[in-house]
C-alpha cells in the first residue's frame, strides 16, 4: 500500500509538474515530493539505562533541530534498513589474542546481520589494508578472519588516526547510498601518532557513516614508558617481545615508543555510535546488532544550504516520550553534510589490497 502511494505522488509530479503529496497508512507524516528541494537523513539509537535498544518509538516521539532551528520531520522509518558496515581491525603489537577472539565469535556474530547487509574487512597498524572487500558472504567473511590472523604478524606500530581516515574514506567511495553504513573498530585505543578526533569525526560525516568501538585493554601498557628488560637467548639479547637487540646494547635500558590515546570512545560516541569492552560476553554480536536498530528521520535540507556544506543538527526525544523513558538516551552524528553528487572524500591516499589467497 506504501508503494502505491509514492507511485501515485511521483506520477502526479511528472504530469503536473507541481508539488505533490503522499499520505501513508499507519499516522507516519505525509511525505512531500518536490523536484527543487533536496532531503535530509538523520540516523538516530535510542537506548535505556542499560544501554538496550528502545524499539516502539514513533515519529512524534522525536523533536528534530538543525542549527538549532526546529525541523519538521516530513519522513519517518523505524523499520531495519541494508547495512554496509566495514569490521576494522587492530594488528599492531598485542592484539592477536584480542582479533582471534572476534574471529572465533564471528560465526555467531554475523547472524546478527541480515541477507541484503554486506560487511568489509581492513586491518591496519602503521598502514591499512583491506583484506575484503563489502560482501553479504557470511562465510567469506569468516574465512578471512582467519586468514588475517594467519597472515598477520602482529609486531608493527599503530596509527589508529590514519586507520580510521583510511576506513572512512573507503566507505564514501564504496557503501551503498541507501544503506545504513557503520565502522567497527577492534583496538586496544594506544597510538603512535598523532591524535586528531576532528579530522576523523568529519571523514565520518562525508561518509555518513557510525564509529562503534569494541576496546581491549592496553596489554603492554604502553601509554606508559617503561624500561625494556633484556634476556639471553643463544647468546644473543632479546628483550621481553622476544625482539633482538643489537650486541652493542648490552644491559644499558630502552624504552619503547610512547603512545597515547587516540580518542577512540570518544570519536564514537560522538559520530553516533557507541564502545564497549571487546572482551564482554558477545561483545561482536551486539554491536552488530544496535548497527541495525536504528530511526531514521527524514527533513528538508535548510533554504540557501548547498552541497557540501555542514551542518549541526540535535536529535531529541519530546516531553511524552521523555516520561515514558526516564533515562532514555539519543545517540546520533551531530553534524549533517550536504551530498556534493560524487565522491568528495578529502581523502586522496590509496588503500592497499590484501589478497587472500594461500
Amino acid at each position: 500500500m506504501r508503494r502505491m502511494y509514492l507511485l501515485l505522488a511521483v506520477t502526479a509530479l511528472c504530469l503536473l509538474d507541481k508539488p505533490a503529496v503522499a499520505t501513508p497508512p499507519d499516522g507516519d507524516p505525509p511525505v512531500t515530493f518536490r523536484s527543487d528541494v533536496s532531503m535530509g537523513r538523520v540516523d538516530a539509537q535510542v537506548v535505556d539505562g542499560a544501554s538496550h535498544p528502545i524499539r516502539d518509538l514513533r515519529v512524534q516521539d522525536f523533536i528534530l533541530r538543525v542549527d538549532g532551528k526546529p525541523q519538521e520531520i516530513r519522513h519517518f522509518q523505524s523499520e531495519r534498513r541494508p547495512v554496509d558496515v566495514v569490521l576494522l581491525l587492530d594488528v599492531s603489537r598485542s592484539m592477536e589474542p584480542h582479533i582471534r577472539r572476534v574471529a572465533t565469535a564471528s560465526h555467531q556474530a554475523l547472524r546478527a546481520l541480515g541477507e541484503q547487509d554486506r560487511i568489509a574487512i581492513m586491518v591496519f597498524d602503521r598502514w591499512t589494508r583491506l583484506c575484503m572487500p563489502f560482501n553479504s558472504n557470511r562465510v567469506g567473511a569468516e574465512r578471512a578472519l582467519e586468514s588475517v590472523l594467519d597472515r598477520e604478524t602482529f609486531e608493527g606500530g599503530t596509527d589508529i588516526t590514519r586507520g580510521l581516515l583510511d576506513t572512512a574514506s573507503y566507505v564514501a567511495e564504496n557503501a551503498r547510498r541507501d544503506a545504513r553504513r557503520a565502522i567497527v573498530i577492534v583496538t586496544d585505543d594506544q597510538t603512535e601518532r598523532s591524535r586528531n578526533e576532528a579530522a576523523v569525526l568529519r571523514a565520518l560525516t562525508r561518509a555518513d557513516s557510525v564509529l562503534s568501538a569494541l576496546i581491549a585493554p592496553d596489554a603492554l601498557h604502553t601509554g606508559t614508558a617503561y624500561r625494556r628488560t633484556l634476556r639471553f637467548d643463544d647468546d644473543r639479547p632479546r628483550d621481553i617481545f622476544g625482539d633482538q637487540v643489537p650486541p652493542w646494547y648490552g644491559s644499558y635500558p630502552m624504552r619503547r615508543p610512547r603512545t597515547q590515546s587516540a580518542g577512540t570512545s570518544q570519536i564514537a560516541n560522538q559520530s553516533g555510535g557507541d564502545s564497549m569492552a571487546v572482551d564482554q560476553a558477545s561483545a561482536f554480536e551486539y554491536t552488530l546488532a544496535r548497527i541495525r536498530e536504528r530511526y531514521a528521520l527524514y527533513f528538508y535540507l535548510p533554504e540557501g544550504m548547498q552541497p557540501g556544506d555542514e551542518r549541526s543538527v540535535e536529535v531529541l526525544l519530546s516531553d511524552t516520550a521523555r516520561r515514558r523513558y526516564a533515562r532514555a538516551e539519543v545517540r546520533y552524528r551531530r553534524s549533517y553534510l550536504a551530498p556534493n553528487g560524487g565522491n568528495d572524500t578529502g581523502h586522496e591516499r590509496p588503500i592497499r589490497w590484501v589478497s587472500l589467497q594461500r
